[in-house]
């Protein structure tokens, strides 16, 4: 797989704990996917994933469901998904103690401070927690 997107990008001084989490959880997620690459191919169905239940196929909601569930978390869609994140994450960029992106209308436009709301979003969906200042365990997006 190729490079994605922000890897190995350096942060400047102080990096936001929100920030630093964020980025670590996407360069274990990358890394599991890459590893996961390899043997994907051979492993992970191209088609229609069997669910067997005393040796016939079951297709129900719930299968369906499960195989949509194991498609969203194929190697390739990860990498995908981590590197569109690092995408926004350079978007909104700190400049200055201030969102490079993000303007609050109610103080008459001004940028808003950084992290703005959608880096400390994209860090939540990955198990950040305002309240602890860290992360809630492996979960996540990707």
């Amino acid at each position: 797989m190729g490079t994605v997107q922000g890897e190995g990008r350096g942060g400047g001084a102080a990096v936001h704990p929100a920030v630093a989490f964020l980025r670590e959880a996407q360069a274990r997620a990358v890394e599991a996917a890459r590893a996961a690459s390899e043997p994907a191919l051979l492993l992970w169905p191209t088609h229609p994933v069997e669910f067997l239940l005393a040796g016939q196929e079951v297709s129900t909601l719930e299968t369906r469901a499960a195989e949509a569930h194991i498609r969203l978390h194929m190697p390739e869609a990860v990498l995908l998904r981590v590197e569109a994140e690092r995408g926004i994450l350079a978007d909104h960029a700190d400049a200055d103690g201030c969102c490079a992106v993000c303007a609050d209308p109610a103080a008459g436009r001004r940028a808003l401070e950084w992290p703005c709301p959608t880096v400390l979003a994209l860090a939540r969906a990955w198990g950040w927690s305002a309240q602890t200042g860290q992360g809630g365990g492996e979960g996540g997006s990707g």
